[in-house]
């Protein structure tokens, strides 16, 4: 294009590519603050979806009361069952909420607790119970401690719920706050696109408006061309520039959307949270209208979806819990004025109120800062339940309903109290089934139960409403007597009634069992006394009424303490005098009447005590069987009798006496076996002498023992027979050789016919079933000659001889072969 007069176009041609230089770098400037602005939004976006993580507080402090909870249960089935798993459990409970005490303590849970004095403070108290009921683990096994736990955990549970209220409350807050928050980022950010995308237009406008002002000038200016093309390759450059901005931008949506499904399944832990609590939860606003509650007071007040809405009257709402039959109307209608009185007060509270049925609400009421109210509502109907058969269990005998030891202790301690301060005169029974052990070896322990819930029932119906009768353990009781019955002749009577009550035979199954009563009577006789020395005392005169023969009482007195002791102290020495090698067995010879020759010898315990001298058996054997001594004494007395039987003439034999508790061991057929091979004697030179407490058992085990001892050629004998039961049952249900007639028949045969009788009866009853009839306790020749007419064919007493030592007894084996005496302390030592 050729240039007009006066060179008017190129100074058109400089003035347009002036403005538009101008107009570029306006433009180039502008996208450059935007890109500058773009990041700073996108930096600010990434700052608020940050603060999303923060929405588990709700769930964190929730699962807290919830493990508080879990605890209190694992508590209460350690009590009903006490089993290794419910001990675990409550271990594992323990440990969960100590590491929710550490959770609740660091990063931005722990910001929140130490913001609020409150939460900080229940975080701290749920630590202090944590840490003070792990050293009361290995305690678990006292009832008080369980007990303790409990109570120590109880108060925490609305605690919990506040902290669970407010955490949740903190981040209800802080969603809206950040929701508002990425609304204006978002508006923010769209307006900014809006704006790239214009700049974009107006340089790529710029850009063709550009061409064709360089299209007009090429003509003119040649080198203006090489310039145009320089600018295009800035303004190619800028465009590849908008691009990667484009494609960052892309890049941080798709984060931002990733952030945003982050925020929605938080979201959705929280709303879990709040619906597994096991408490029903309910906000309402200053109005009195609901916010929001969760799915467990809805099902707690059975309470439809659209009475349990946002802005539903809390009136409304308890009004419908009343009728829809969740609590009774009026356990309901208590909890509405409670929370109106502490709404108007703005007061925190927590309270239960119990309905018609005896069902119990729990409810925690915490106040807002906008005069509105959280609440918290658990049905604690089983947990008080619980608790009151926990304490109920404590002070009561599971097996007879009786109060035990502990609460007879109270009750007796307030009674010595009444009576210091002369209100009324105490005394306390003690009584303990005399022969109770022998039936639970014999019938079995279900049978002894059983006879235990009978004679409690048998004590109670002697008593007035006033007196108190408990179960102390095992088969003793004691009965507290106040007033009148409490002095000495109305204590004696009471005593009387009772002993007469339990001597009734009872009835358990398919037998009937016999059992005396000892009483032991302590009278408060001044003040001062204890409950203590009370029990102390009628243990005192206990042991004298066992020692007068049992089945009879007697009241306490103070020369009584020292024979008591010496008991203790035969007690003491007993349970070393077969370490010690005081224990020795002295021999009764047992003769042929046909024959008149020596046939055997019967073993019976001596003790030699070294300070008392030679202990009798009726001291030291009873003593033997209630302290348990008497399984090992047996053992002890079979080997050594077999050690012994193995050095005197072939022809005599050995019979031991072999006691229930040896039966119900169940390791007798082992032990004699042993006893056989060690000492290297034949079986059949054995007899085991059985009572009719064995044979009361008549279990098939006991029976299966008879057999095998029988197949291993050892003979049995039924001794004091004619005496207790005597049932011929005896005879024909178990392997028996040799029936040993009581001394009391033989005693008595010359001035009573009747004994004569049954000692013919009895020796004709065994010759009948080829067994052999032995008379215990012959003492004259006019005895012999009694039982030899009476049919039977061995016997034994004083007539022949004492029981001496085995050492002592050589004459008795003058021209036998095989004989082989042995000192009795060597024989010991072999032992």
């Amino acid at each position: 294009m050729a240039a007009g007069p006066g060179g008017t176009r190129p100074r058109a041609s400089r003035f347009s590519r002036s403005r538009f230089q101008w107009v570029l770098i306006g433009a180039t400037a502008l996208l450059a603050i935007s890109a500058t602005h773009v990041s700073s939004l996108v930096h600010e976006r990434q700052e608020a979806l940050r603060k999303t993580s923060r929405y588990n507080l709700g769930w964190t402090a929730a699962q807290a009361g919830h493990e508080v909870s879990r605890l209190q249960a694992a508590l209460g089935a350690f009590v009903l069952r006490r089993g290794d798993a419910e001990r675990e459990d409550i271990e594992m409970w323990l440990d969960l909420i100590a590491n929710r005490v550490a959770v609740l303590r660091a990063g931005e849970v722990g910001a929140f607790v130490r913001s609020d004095p409150e939460v900080s403070e229940i975080v701290a108290s749920l630590a202090r119970a944590a840490e003070a009921a792990r050293p009361l683990l290995d305690q678990l096994d006292q009832p008080d401690v369980v007990l303790q736990l409990m109570r120590s955990f109880e108060p925490l549970n609305p605690s919990m719920a506040r902290l669970a209220s407010l955490a949740h409350g903190r981040g209800a807050d802080l969603a809206r706050e950040d929701s508002e928050e990425l609304a204006e980022l978002h508006w923010q950010f769209s307006r900014l696109l809006m704006g790239l995308i214009a700049t974009s237009l107006l340089l790529a406008g710029l850009a063709a408006w550009r061409n064709r002002l360089l299209a007009r000038a090429n003509a003119e200016v040649g080198s203006l061309v090489e310039s145009l093309s320089r600018t295009g390759e800035s303004l190619a450059h800028a465009n590849l520039q908008v691009q990667e901005a484009m494609l960052a931008l892309r890049q941080q949506n798709t984060k931002l959307r990733a952030r945003d499904a982050e925020l929605r399944r938080q979201n959705q832990l929280f709303h879990a949270a709040l619906s597994n609590m096991p408490q029903g939860l309910a906000m309402f606003d200053a109005a009195h209208r609901l916010i929001v509650c969760n799915s467990r007071l809805e099902e707690m007040f059975r309470l439809p979806h659209d009475i349990a809405a946002p802005g539903v009257l809390a009136a409304d709402i308890l009004r419908h819990a009343g009728v829809a039959g969740g609590f009774g109307a009026r356990a309901i209608e208590a909890v509405w004025t409670e929370h109106r009185m502490l709404a108007a007060e703005a007061k925190a509270a927590t309270f239960v109120r119990e309905d018609d049925q005896g069902r119990s609400l729990w409810v925690s009421h915490r106040p807002l800062a906008d005069g509105g109210w959280v609440a918290t509502y658990e049905d604690v109907t089983e947990s008080r339940r619980a608790e009151a058969r926990i304490r109920y269990l404590a002070n009561h005998d599971a097996l007879t309903d009786l109060p035990n030891r502990r609460h007879f202790g109270e009750q007796l301690q307030e009674a010595l109290l009444a009576h210091d301060d002369g209100r009324q005169d105490v005394a306390l029974l003690l009584i303990d089934l005399d022969n109770f052990k022998n039936v639970n070896d014999t019938l079995g322990h279900q049978a002894g139960d059983q006879l235990l819930r009978s004679a409690a029932t048998r004590i109670k119906a002697h008593l007035r409403e006033e007196e108190v009768v408990a179960r102390l353990g095992g088969d003793e009781f004691a009965v507290l007597a106040v007033g009148e019955v409490a002095r000495a002749n109305g204590v004696e009577a009471l005593a009387r009634r009772i002993t007469e009550a339990l001597a009734t035979p009872f009835s358990l199954g398919r037998y009937q069992a016999s059992v005396a009563a000892s009483i032991g009577i302590a009278m408060a006789t001044g003040p001062g006394l204890n409950a203590d020395v009370m029990m102390k005392h009628a243990d005192v005169a206990l042991y004298r009424a066992k020692a007068a023969g049992r089945g009879t009482h007697r009241i306490f007195e103070h020369s009584m303490a020292a024979e008591l002791q010496s008991k203790m102290e035969l007690e003491a020495d007993l349970r070393h005098a077969l370490e010690r090698r005081e224990l020795e067995l002295h021999y009764q010879p047992v003769y042929n009447i046909a024959r008149g020759k020596l046939c055997g010898f019967e073993a019976l315990l001596r003790w030699q005590h070294p300070v008392r001298g030679l202990v009798h058996p009726s001291e030291f054997i009873p003593l033997a069987e209630e302290t348990g001594l008497i399984v090992q004494f047996g053992e002890w007395v079979l080997r050594q009798a077999c050690l012994d039987a193995a050095n005197i003439p072939a022809d005599i034999k050995i019979a031991v006496n072999v006691s229930a508790a040896q039966f119900a061991g169940g390791d007798l057929l082992q032990v004699t076996g042993r006893a056989l091979t060690e000492a290297g004697l034949a079986p059949h030179r054995l007899e085991l002498e059985v009572t009719e407490s064995v044979l009361l058992q008549d279990s098939d085990a006991v029976v299966a023992t008879f057999h095998r001892l029988r197949t291993l050629g050892v003979g049995i004998s039924l001794d004091d027979f004619g005496t207790k039961y005597s049932s011929l049952s005896y005879l024909r249900n178990f392997p028996l050789d040799k029936i040993k007639i009581d001394q009391s028949f033989v005693r008595d045969m010359a001035i009573r016919e009747d004994c004569r009788a049954i000692v013919r009866s009895i020796a004709r009853l065994a010759t009948s079933l080829g067994m052999v009839a032995t008379a215990e306790g012959v003492e004259s020749a006019a005895q012999l000659e009694q039982v030899r007419e009476a049919g039977c064919a061995e016997a034994q007493g004083y007539f022949y001889g004492r029981a001496a030592p085995i050492a002592t007894l050589g004459h008795l084996f003058a021209g036998r072969p095989s004989l082989v005496l042995v000192d009795q302390t060597a024989a010991g030592r072999r032992a």
